[in-house]
């Protein structure tokens, strides 16, 4: 797999991190009717993890960079247009994100919630070569991905 065409686990790390505000961000948008206490449970979320929402930014425009004929804000708008279309056939969607929301929010790990979220992330290409293994900062949905468990496995 040629490099642009692949995301590092970095930058992985880092889309899963904007999923995962995307996903909670859609829900309290499109629920705040039928849930009203999700928006603030979307805005302890943010303000928890605002560091690393921050900072996962830098990754994902690498990634970004390396595709053709892609912006950041198209990224953007084409994952927001599927998790809303999406979310129109999960039964739950909204019950279900303001109970994971409040989770995340109290998490220091805002990935913990990943693999429970009502619309499931999808790695956008496949993984670049680890140069030098897996780190420990890497999500656990990143290392599924390269097939090991545990550290170093």
């Amino acid at each position: 797999m040629s490099a642009h065409a692949c995301i590092t686990v970095e930058e992985a790390a880092a889309d899963q991190i904007r999923f995962i505000d995307m996903q909670l961000r859609v829900a309290a948008l499109k629920c705040r009717t039928k849930e009203p206490r999700i928006v603030g449970q979307y805005n302890r979320f943010v303000n928890a993890h605002r560091p690393s929402i921050i900072a996962s930014r830098a990754p994902v425009e690498r990634y970004i960079s390396r595709q053709a004929k892609l912006s950041m804000d198209d990224y953007v708008t084409k994952r927001a247009n599927r998790l809303s279309y999406e979310s129109i056939g999960v039964k739950g969607f909204c019950a279900n994100t303001l109970a994971l929301a409040a989770t995340a929010a109290r998490s220091a790990d805002a990935s913990v919630v990943l693999d429970l979220l009502p619309i499931r992330y999808q790695l956008p290409a496949g993984l670049c070569k680890p140069s030098g293994g897996i780190t420990a900062n890497a999500a656990p949905a990143v290392r599924s991905a390269l097939g090991t468990n545990s550290m170093g496995n």
